[in-house]
């Protein structure tokens, strides 16, 4: 279900966290090859459009996974959870992109440039971030 600035998407919340995040965390193979742009600690210091673009067929035009590591310095806006068979087995935080305005640099802006956080809830190094771009 699409929400706080996301559009509906060809690949659904527990999709990403079973055939994406659970098999690269298990060193498995995933199930699509080049869709996750692998980063670092970067993936939250640098500007959303900073970041490699890699297109892919399953996401929508301005839409892109990566690959990073946890920050545990930011509050996520909302929880959700995915579920399978009864199991809880991660869960979701939602983000959005603050900047200061250049005219004054007091004044922090909100962005159109939105971050849905990935993780498993055993204790793992990375999680799964899908950065979204809406366009007005």
């Amino acid at each position: 279900m699409a929400g706080f600035g996301e559009e509906e998407s060809g690949i659904s919340d527990s999709e990403i966290i079973e055939g994406f995040l659970r098999p690269k965390i298990e060193g498995e193979a995933v199930a699509i090859p080049g869709l996750i742009v692998e980063l670092g600690e970067e993936l939250y210091t640098r500007e959303p459009w900073l970041l490699p673009q890699t297109a892919h067929p399953i996401l929508n035009p301005r839409e892109w996974l990566y690959l990073g590591k946890p920050n545990r310095n930011n509050f996520p806006v909302d929880h959700e959870g995915c579920w399978e068979t009864d199991e809880i087995i991660g869960g979701t935080s939602r983000f959005r992109y603050r900047f200061r305005n250049k005219g004054d640099k007091h004044a922090l802006r909100w962005s159109n440039w939105f971050m849905k956080e990935f993780r498993l809830f055993n204790p793992t190094p990375h999680v799964l971030c899908k950065i979204t771009e809406k366009l007005s």
